[in-house]
This record gives structure tokens, C-alpha cells and sequence, in this order.
């Protein structure tokens, strides 16, 4: 796939979102008249590296939600890897430590792939369940202290700013999102996650293997939550079992917001990615304007509880917008 194609995917693409666009800079027009230090460059370059950790793993909940589920473990996904990561460091390098992080997040979204494909198993009572034992492991795994990376200042290239003062995390956000919009757009496991999410009986009666497309969909799932979670742990050069509590109510949020409907069968990337960047200037500029942690978790909920009446609003009742029950 040659690069004119890809960057034209992308255009298209942003010119769908174009009313998450207008909101974002609306909101930004107003954040700065709030307050003058929100048009800083260190100010925007840190809150475009804060909405690139969620949007990494948004992108990934974007595939599950488009496939027609969700994934609820990844803040425990996200703790646990960063944990497996900082334990081997002095092992096996740093390349070959993040290396393992990665695979174990892709392993724990496999789990959780095999048992709802499997079993049968709600992909809500699955991902909820593995969020409770994820992080349980994790907290087992570091007998609940913290794990430390004296002196390893290479892990902070993950964290750190290497091509023109640009910060790593948005560097990687982006080119994933080049990477995850073509494999929608152009390759017949992106089309197949669509056709699932639209209707998985009919996609399995026209021959989509729809057990292996879901394994597919939630390793990446978990691969995303894993590499989010050695970004966020890359910043202090700490890990621990308590890590990204609640980054699956955010990665949620972000999809929602950015225009990927619960019910499936769409996926709105960037939307995904401007959306998580919404989020990140609300919660930059209550910083800034000194409101309170506990609002932005307030304003985040809010933000999540609206989208989903919203679909409730479009017909469909609560249990169709969670897919509770659905197998």
C-alpha cells in the first residue's frame, strides 16, 4: 500500500470527524480566553502526550467496540504488563523487557478473546471479570510495592521527546492511527471486524470466521493497553499493580465521544484520536483554571453517560447499547 493512498484514507477520514474538529477548537478558543497559558507550547505538547496515552488504547477499543464488544480489563491489562516489563529489565534489556510487556497484554486480550468465542461467554461479564483478576496478578506479582527503574534512562525514549522536540507518545499515536485506519479500510480483517460488529450471524453464515476474527481484534486490544501502560509507567520510571485505574472507562469515552457507535459495525479512528484530545484540553484547562481532580473524572462520565443516551435516544434500549447477554 503506497503512502498517497494511505495519507488520502486519512483525509477522508479526518473530513467524517469534521464536527469533532469544530468542537475541539471551540473548546480550545474558549480554554484560551480562560486562561493564557493554555496556547504554551510545553503546555500543548504535554497535553497532546497525555491524549496520546489514552488514544493508543482507545484505538484499540475502537476495533472491539466496531466488532460489536469491549474490553473492560485494560487498566489491569495495562498495570500488569508494565509490572512484567520492569521486572526484566535487568534480564533481558530494555528493547526485549518492552518487547515482553507487549506480548503480555496481547496474551491477556487473547484470553479474553478465547473465552467469549469458547465459552460463550458476554464479552461484558469476560473483559469485567479479567479486570479484577488482571490486576489482582498484578498486585500479587509486585506483593504490592512499587517496582523502580534507577539509572534505565533509555526506557524514557517511550516517554521522552527524540525527533524534533516532539514527544514520543505522539509520534507513536499517530502512526498508529495511520496503521489502524488502513487495516479497516484496505484489508479484509479490517472489513471483516465491520461486518462482524454489523451482524455476526449473518458475517459467519458468509463464510467470516468470526472466533478468530474476534481473538484477532481483542490481542490487539490488549497490546494497545499494554503499550499505553509502559508509556504512562516510562514517564516516572515506576510500576505497580494500582497503574491506570480507570483507563477503560476512558478509552471508552474517547471512542464514544469520537463518533464509534456501541452498537458496532463502524469505526471512527480519528474521531477515536480527537476525541481523546477533547478530553485531555477539558482536563488540562480545569488544571489550569485550579478545579479539582475529582471534576474531571465528574466531566469525563458525564461526557461517556451522554453518548450512550444518545444511542439510547436513537431507539435502541440500554441492553442493546451494552450488549449484555450478547455471546
Amino acid at each position: 500500500m503506497d503512502i498517497l493512498r494511505l495519507s488520502t484514507s486519512f483525509l477522508r477520514a479526518a473530513r467524517r470527524s469534521s464536527s469533532m474538529i469544530l468542537v475541539v477548537l471551540v473548546v480550545g478558543i474558549v480554554l484560551t480566553v480562560l486562561t493564557p497559558h493554555f496556547l504554551r507550547v510545553d503546555n500543548i505538547l504535554n497535553m497532546l502526550t497525555n491524549a496520546s496515552v489514552v488514544a493508543i488504547v482507545g484505538l484499540g477499543m475502537t476495533l472491539a467496540i466496531a466488532s460489536g464488544n469491549f474490553d473492560l480489563s485494560v487498566g489491569s491489562t495495562a498495570a500488569f504488563s508494565s509490572c512484567i516489563t520492569f521486572s526484566l529489565v535487568s534480564t533481558l534489556g530494555i528493547p526485549l523487557a518492552i518487547l515482553a510487556g507487549i506480548v503480555t497484554g496481547a496474551l491477556i486480550g487473547l484470553c479474553n478473546g478465547l473465552i467469549i468465542t469458547e465459552l460463550r461467554v458476554s464479552a461484558f461479564i469476560t473483559t469485567l471479570g479479567m479486570m479484577t483478576i488482571i490486576r489482582g496478578l498484578a498486585l500479587i506479582y509486585t506483593k504490592g510495592q512499587d517496582l523502580y527503574l534507577f539509572g534505565a534512562t533509555g526506557f524514557k525514549v517511550l516517554s521522552g521527546r527524540p525527533l524534533a522536540g516532539i514527544p514520543t507518545p505522539i509520534i507513536i499515536v499517530l502512526l498508529l492511527t495511520l496503521l489502524f485506519v488502513a487495516t479497516i479500510k484496505y484489508t479484509p480483517f479490517g472489513r471483516r471486524i465491520l461486518a462482524i460488529g454489523s451482524n455476526a450471524a449473518v458475517a459467519k453464515r458468509s463464510g467470516i470466521r468470526v472466533n478468530i476474527v474476534t481473538w484477532g481484534v481483542f490481542t490487539l486490544v490488549g497490546a494497545t493497553a499494554a503499550l499505553s501502560g509502559l508509556i504512562v509507567s516510562a514517564q516516572v520510571l515506576t510500576a505497580n499493580g494500582r497503574l491506570d485505574t480507570g483507563l477503560e472507562l476512558q478509552a471508552i469515552a474517547v471512542v464514544v465521544i469520537g463518533g464509534t457507535s456501541l452498537l458496532g459495525g463502524q469505526a471512527t479512528l480519528v474521531g477515536t484520536l480527537l476525541g481523546s484530545i477533547l478530553v485531555a484540553m477539558i482536563n488540562n484547562g480545569l488544571n489550569l483554571l485550579n478545579v479539582p481532580d475529582s471534576y474531571q473524572l465528574l466531566t469525563v462520565g458525564i461526557l461517556l453517560l451522554l453518548a450512550v443516551l444518545l444511542e439510547v435516544s436513537r431507539g435502541y434500549n440500554l441492553r442493546q447499547v451494552l450488549k449484555i447477554g450478547r455471546n
